[in-house]
């Protein structure tokens, strides 16, 4: 499946950005395009005669809004004599969503720009001139202005899903939700980054087989072991390196329970890996002689403003001060230099951009 390569691109370009408060810009820009195509979403309702109105779709947009984020909330900070460590909530990853509902669509394409996860709809009635991607039109090109990859978001027909490449499978049937997500093996991965720790990694080899620990060495680029990592899915991972870029953009991106930096996999812990449809939590350790700072990483997420201020659809808030005011963000934004996002596009969008913006949006 070729869309799990764009997927897994998204996925970095996202979750590499350390603007803790882009999710809200996201979606509060996303909320005043949907106002603004008030009138298109009214004659797309009309002409596929749909049960519908356009108060449902921002009443959905508002729920899923509405929903706690836990975005990297810490949990259990813990600041020792050697070696910082903590863990807390991290997005999944790839998610797919089974569903026709463009009321699901919605709240789920909410819930992934909240949580940093892609989402892809997989739709067993699939048609390019649908409510729903007139959704993703308007979600998509949002969040290449904030220069997140459009491939954040995809809708797909069923039968183009290899639901086994996602990492959680989300099917919503009668309003019945079930989860399936994949769990972490057993195994713990060393990745060796730098050959200067080697006399380290030898006696931590020791450790491992001495407590028939099963672990695997890997080498090469920090992509691909990222990538070697993703596919095995273990229960902890460490790196040995000197360069802190490049450890954070490990602890950041590599799909364990577990993350360690110049650390031994022994102090890796049994956690819950289904924190809730979005979230698994991850354990990070290091020496706290590193350059990299685990407590202004942690202040980062935590002490800036990240509650979701849902006072936004309050009946008083319409009101002219507060419409100049969201004209004078949303002018802002579409006529900030940082929005020419250039990427390759999944061809399923490229097929419906055209047809949909040619029917209904304008600029």
């Amino acid at each position: 499946m070729e869309e799990i390569k764009l997927l897994n691109g998204a996925f970095k370009i996202y979750n590499l950005n350390d603007n803790p408060d882009l999710s809200k810009k996201v979606l509060d820009y996303i909320l005043l395009r949907l106002i603004d195509n008030k009138e298109n979403f009214e004659k797309m309702i009309e002409m596929l005669k749909v049960d519908m109105s356009f108060d449902d779709i921002l009443n959905a947009f508002n729920e899923a809004y509405k929903e706690n984020d836990f975005y990297k909330k810490n949990n259990n900070y813990k600041q020792g004599t050697d070696y910082y460590s903590g863990d807390f909530p991290v997005p999944i990853g790839n998610i797919v969503v089974e569903t026709n509902n463009v009321l699901d669509v919605i709240k789920y394409f909410v819930g992934g720009i909240k949580s940093r996860n892609t989402i892809t709809i997989s739709q067993t009635e699939y048609y390019e001139l649908s409510l729903s991607n007139m959704v993703l039109i308007i979600f998509v090109e949002a969040l290449a202005k904030f220069n997140i990859s459009r491939n954040t978001l995809m809708i797909l027909p069923y039968e183009e899903c290899m639901y086994e490449e996602f990492d959680e499978i989300i099917e919503i049937e009668n309003g019945k939700v079930s989860i399936k997500q994949k769990s972490f093996s057993p195994k713990y991965v060393i990745y060796i980054e730098d050959h200067v720790f080697d006399s380290e990694i030898k006696i931590e080899m020791e450790r491992l087989k001495a407590r028939n620990i099963d672990f695997e060495l890997i080498e090469g680029s920090l992509e691909s072991a990222l990538e070697k990592i993703k596919k095995k899915k273990p229960k902890g991972v460490a790196i040995y390196t000197k360069n802190s870029n490049i450890a954070y953009d490990f602890i950041t991106l590599a799909n364990s329970q577990n993350v360690f930096v110049n650390s031994s996999l022994l102090n890796a812990e049994e956690l819950n890996d289904k924190t809730n449809k979005f979230y698994y939590k991850k354990k990070i350790m290091y020496p706290s002689g590193q350059e990299i700072n685990l407590d202004e990483y942690y202040k980062e997420y935590t002490n800036k403003f990240r509650e979701i201020k849902t006072d936004l659809f309050a009946r008083e808030k319409i009101n002219k001060n507060v419409k100049e005011e969201n004209e004078e963000i949303k002018k802002e934004i579409e006529n900030s230099n940082e929005t020419s996002l250039i990427e390759v596009v999944n061809p399923w969008y490229k097929r419906i951009l055209e047809k949909i913006k040619k029917l209904f949006f304008r600029k």
